[in-house]
């Protein structure tokens, strides 16, 4: 029994490619393919039944278990590139990450897998999960309700992974391509996560599932929000069930299952909260969205103070992927860029008011977008939404770039002509012969 992670070699060049640049990188990795092999789990499917429908619930499980792998690699890696985190490692693999100067051959981000604890991955995890979801969504499409029993419910849920999956890449890529095909921009994958959302909505709408419906709400508005839609992206958000949420989950059976944020800081020592969210407050009240302990440790380093945040507090912790409150905020962006800051200060109030913490006062127009910008870092700590803000709403990075990097050497990046968002990396490029090559 192999996982889908593996199988996937069977998809494409690109894919052929990173697996085997990520052979010779297992160790960095702590990737134990033996261990993968040997096990016999839940996520796990045989080569033969990735085309058989009787496996349906069996592989869609197994794109969901892939996501959130992927996820909790993807809010550590991009934790250290924007403000959330900063590095506490001695290894000098992951110093590119918090220095901000990632490079398309670098390989933790472009070729690290799903199992990395101490140096995260990010386009490899990602890229698997939302094959993955595309794979059997594809396959479920093809089927009839005949051969799948409940089969309008899984398109909904491989849909929705399949969206964040896109979403993600989207949100963290300068650049990425699917399945062999060519370089395809941040839009354009935005627009295609949009399209998975709507399959998702269908198909939830159809199947009376109401998680799926939020969450295919959720990501829609989202995706269209990062395409400058913000009338379509309210119309989805406002139609968000109070109270909603979907949780990545977590457990301690297998290092790919456990909760990479508490690995991070609360057993491994490798990274630790930015300073810029220790002692958050509210006119003089701890914000408790943003609450964080001193270890009174050190890192890996020896040298880098070790804080944590309590919202994730255990090895098993969920981790949000989508909820309520980011449909909100959306709606508040579209209602404040609408000229009705009213609705918008209502809002930031109501998220107060459940933090328990003082209201906002409210403010112009351009105050009032500030404030629901402060909410967002506040109220999504941690939970891998804050680098793409960084880009979408060009916050100034902290510290500047051409600072000395702290302990390790160096200068903060990025380096002229280069974004903060993630390259397209040197193993998609040479091997996609789609991609026009350097």
């Amino acid at each position: 029994m192999i996982s889908m992670f593996l199988l996937r070699a069977n998809a494409g060049g690109r894919r052929r490619a990173a697996l085997a640049a990520v052979g010779l990188a297992l160790g960095a990795a702590c990737y134990d393919a033996g261990k993968i092999l040997d096990q016999d789990a839940p996520s796990r499917v045989a080569a033969s039944d990735l085309n058989n429908p009787a496996y349906a619930q069996l592989l869609v499980n197994s794109a969901i278990g892939d996501f959130e792998c992927a996820f909790a690699q993807y809010i550590v890696a991009t934790g250290l590139v924007g403000d959330e985190l900063i590095d506490a490692q001695l290894a000098q693999v992951g110093w590119d990450y918090d220095r901000r100067t990632i490079f398309p051959a670098s390989g933790p981000y472009s070729l690290f897998t799903c199992t990395a604890t101490q140096t995260p991955a990010l386009y490899t995890p990602l890229s698997v999960a939302r094959f993955d979801a595309d794979k059997i969504l594809k396959e479920l499409q093809g089927w009839t309700d005949a051969q799948v029993t409940g089969r309008t419910g899984l398109i909904a849920k491989a849909a929705v992974y399949a969206g964040y999956g896109l979403e993600l890449l989207g949100e963290s890529m300068c650049s990425a391509a699917i399945d062999l095909g060519p370089e395809m921009t941040r839009l354009q994958l935005f627009v295609a996560a949009e399209d998975r959302f709507t399959t998702a909505i269908t198909a939830a709408q159809a199947a009376n599932d109401t998680l799926m419906l939020n969450a295919a709400r959720v990501g829609r508005a989202r995706s269209r929000r990062n395409q400058n839609k913000l009338p379509e992206a309210r119309s989805d958000a406002i139609l968000v069930s109070n109270n909603f949420v979907l949780n990545a989950t977590y457990s301690a059976t297998i290092t790919r299952r456990e909760n990479l944020v508490w690995t991070q800081m609360y057993r491994g020592f490798f990274s630790s909260v930015d300073p810029s969210y220790r002692g958050v407050t509210w006119q003089s009240v701890a914000d408790p969205r943003v609450n964080v302990v001193d270890a009174a440790l050190v890192g890996q380093d020896r040298t880098t103070p070790i804080w944590r945040p309590t919202k994730y507090a255990a090895i098993g912790s969920p981790i949000p992927i989508a909820r309520t409150a980011e449909a909100q905020l959306i709606v508040a962006e579209a209602d404040n860029a609408a000229g009705n800051t009213a609705s918008a200060v209502n809002i930031i109030n109501a998220l107060h008011a459940k933090a328990n913490i003082p209201p906002y006062a409210g403010g112009t127009q351009a105050e009032v977008q500030t404030q629901i910008i402060e909410e967002r870092r506040r109220e999504f700590f941690l939970e891998g939404q804050r680098f793409a803000d960084i880009i979408r709403y060009n916050i100034v990075l902290q510290p500047a770039p051409g600072t000395a990097f702290p302990v390790k050497g160096g200068l903060y990046g990025p380096n002229t002509g280069i974004q903060v968002c993630f390259p397209l990396p040197d193993v998609e490029r040479n091997n996609n012969p789609s991609i026009t090559k350097p």
